[in-house]
Parts: C-alpha cells; sequence; structure tokens
C-alpha cells in the first residue's frame, strides 16, 4: 500500500511538471502545487523526475521544470524544517549552513559585478577589484564543498537507486567548478586585456554563474539532502561521514 500511494503522488507531480511544462497559468499551478505540498516528498518529486526521463523529457529540460516547481515554494517549509531539525552538528545541516554561506557569496558576488558595470575604469588595487578578488578566492573554496559531497555523500545514494539524480547533480558540478575556475583566470588576466573585454566577460560569467548556482543549491536542500537523511537511517554511518569530513575541513573555516 505504501508502494502505490507513494507512485500516485509521483504521478501527481508529474502530471504537474507537464503541465507546467506545456505553459499553463502558474498562478493556477501554484495553488495545485501547495496543495501538493503537504503530502509529497523528496522522493515523489525524484519519481516524478525519472517518470519525465523515461517519458523522453530531456534531463536538462526535467531539471528546469523541478527547478521552477521549487521556486513556487513547494517545499522551501520542508527544507527550512529538515535544517531545524537536525542536530547543530550533523554533517547535513553544516553542509546546508555551508549553503547560506555561499548564497550569501553569490549575492557579494552579484553587487560588486553591477558596481562594476558601470564604471569606466578599474585598477588591481581599487577597492571594487579587492572586493571582487576575495569574493572570487572565497568561491574557489566551494570546490572543496564539491569534493566532500561527490566522495563521501553520493556514493551511498548511488546504492539506493539514486543513481540518476547524483548523475545530474554531478553534471553541474562540472560546471560550477569550471566558471569558478574561469572567474580566477579572469582575475589573473586582468592587467593583460582591455577594461571593456575583462567587464564584458566578467558579466557575462557571473549572470549565468550565480544563477546556476543558486538553483544548483536549492536542488541539493531541497530534494537530495531530503532523500539522503530518509535513505540513510544509520547513525554510525552519519558519524563517520562526519569524522570523514572534519578532516577535509569545511567552506570558509581554515583553522
Amino acid at each position: 500500500m505504501a508502494g502505490t500511494d507513494q507512485n500516485n503522488k509521483a504521478q501527481s507531480l508529474t502530471r504537474l511538471l507537464k503541465r507546467l511544462n506545456h505553459g499553463e497559468d502558474p498562478n493556477v499551478l501554484r495553488k495545485e502545487a501547495n496543495q501538493l505540498v503537504t503530502h509529497v516528498g523528496p522522493k515523489d518529486i525524484a519519481m516524478a523526475e525519472q517518470n519525465l526521463i523515461n517519458d523522453g523529457y530531456s534531463t536538462q529540460l526535467v531539471q528546469q521544470l523541478s527547478a521552477t516547481l521549487m521556486l513556487m515554494g513547494i517545499f522551501k517549509e520542508q527544507s527550512a524544517n529538515l535544517k531545524n531539525q537536525l542536530a547543530a552538528n550533523h554533517i547535513l545541516r553544516r553542509i546546508m549552513v555551508e549553503h547560506d554561506m555561499i548564497r550569501c557569496l553569490l549575492a557579494d558576488l552579484d553587487e560588486i559585478v553591477e558596481t562594476i558595470a558601470y564604471l569606466d575604469d578599474l585598477t588591481d588595487v581599487s577597492l571594487e577589484f579587492r572586493k571582487l578578488s576575495y569574493t572570487i578566492e572565497y568561491l574557489r573554496e566551494t570546490k572543496e564543498h564539491i569534493e566532500r559531497e561527490e566522495d563521501i555523500i553520493f556514493p551511498y545514494l548511488k546504492k539506493h537507486i539514486w543513481m540518476r539524480l547524483c548523475q545530474a547533480i554531478q553534471g553541474e558540478h562540472i560546471y560550477l567548478r569550471t566558471e569558478i575556475d574561469n572567474l580566477f583566470e579572469l582575475l589573473v588576466l586582468f592587467n593583460n586585456i582591455s577594461f571593456e573585454e575583462f567587464k564584458a566577460r566578467l558579466i557575462t560569467i557571473v549572470q549565468n554563474f550565480t544563477a546556476i548556482m543558486r538553483e544548483h543549491l536549492c536542488q541539493e536542500d531541497n530534494i537530495l539532502y531530503p532523500i539522503a537523511l530518509g535513505v540513510v537511517n544509520d547513525v554510525m554511518f552519519w558519524e563517520k561521514m562526519k569524522a570523514v569530513c572534519d578532516e577535509i575541513g569545511y567552506h570558509g573555516i581554515r583553522l
């Protein structure tokens, strides 16, 4: 009965995502999504995504539809409750807190780039450039955060039928790491290219990067980590995972 009930909820979400793709009124869909919020969970939306892929939808399109649904607020309340329910030193809570730190960095990056966009000139000793350098340097540490997810959390999830979800998120990790490297390389090139070229490349990279990173963090917080908590109910496993992560270190922390 439990499996049938979960399949029915996943089918309801599948139909909702298809209607979203067909361009139905978002306000109508948002109301229906809000009615579902108390009845569905991360596993349901993961199953719905798989249903769409089985029906021929591309992985990229499925991710876009899921992100749009999440932006409607369907899982925000559940995500907040999850973080608050975890112990302060639980590894998933620490990782979700890191996500909040990354969101702050993204906001700083957007603000700095918006300021630079209106400048006619910039030097490598100016306040704006130093702020940009500082922010990008901290974003480079995000790659350690990504490696921790892929090396510790994903291998276990892949054993519990969430292979496609992990592969999709790892695909985004490749893009995010590449764009972080591109931002750093652009800083290095600053004195060897014109300011106009620097500014144009900076704006293009940041506009795409921050939008995709925010959607990515939302997907992990609202789908991946609740699934991880649901399928891994071994307390000793989480303690071992935390021990490994303690050895690696955490984003933005240097002891």
